[in-house]
């Protein structure tokens, strides 16, 4: 046997893996109490939102929750983020936030920036998007033409591992777009960014578990409703308490 076809067959054993485990954990949150979920959420993004590293982030990526997904809510988080600062209160600087708008079935996927919730639309899955353009017909900022980098990734996934390996829903979306940001910020010598994703207990699984291709692109960190989990040397250098 070639080495291509061992890659090919080492391929398919790891797409196979995943289905069994996407499959697994789709059904255990589907059964998952609505209420344990709802608790889950405040708390999750209450950690967060409490978080020296969160706090002192000036420019951030984040998802945009879809229920439907199951994904963990960040309805708080963004409005936290897009919120002003409290009159008289200079300390508090604003938040340049971006967010995720699919280009096509091809695993292409731009973050543009937005100021307020409004700026978000439906799209034909009725997950919530930014337009491409704001109301004035003005295109928005594509992080990717930015000129400062981005200090913080909020990222979704529908299981993780304690290695920081994610498993994402199969489309390959975040896997391809923060591979582009990372070359970016090598290409711009910025200083990366931190991958930190919000997880339901019943997600995050031992070391390792998640198999994984070249093409997959592993976070630093993971927030569960039991407190942060720093995984890499750049979390735990920069989530000290």
């Amino acid at each position: 046997m070639s080495n291509n076809d061992q890659e090919a067959d080492n391929l398919e054993s790891v797409f196979k893996q995943k289905r069994i485990i996407r499959s697994n954990v789709r059904q255990t949150l589907k059964s998952m109490d609505p209420s344990l979920r709802s608790q889950e959420d405040d708390i999750i993004q209450s950690i967060v939102l409490e978080a020296p590293w969160f706090k002192s982030s000036k420019r951030l990526c984040a998802y945009i929750s879809c229920s439907a997904l199951r994904e963990v809510d960040t309805s708080k988080l963004l409005s936290q983020i897009l919120s002003p600062a409290p009159d008289g209160n200079k300390l508090q600087t604003a938040k340049i936030l971006y967010v995720p708008r699919v280009e096509d079935k091809n695993s292409n996927m731009r973050m543009f920036n937005i100021s307020r919730i409004d700026d978000l639309v439906a799209n034909s899955m009725n997950i919530l998007e930014p337009a491409s353009v704001d109301a004035d017909g003005n295109a928005r900022e594509d992080v990717m033409h930015a000129n400062d980098p981005v200090d913080l990734f909020i990222l979704p996934g529908l299981a993780f591992d304690r290695s920081g390996r994610r498993l994402g829903r199969g489309g390959g979306y975040y896997d391809t777009f923060l591979k582009n940001y990372k070359e970016l910020a090598k290409e711009k010598n910025w200083r990366l960014p931190l991958f930190v994703a919000l997880s339901y207990s019943v997600q995050i699984m031992d070391e390792e578990v998640i198999p994984v291709t070249p093409n997959d692109v592993l976070v630093d960190a993971l927030v569960s409703p039991t407190g942060v989990i720093p995984i890499t040397s750049a979390a735990l250098g920069r989530m000290k308490p």
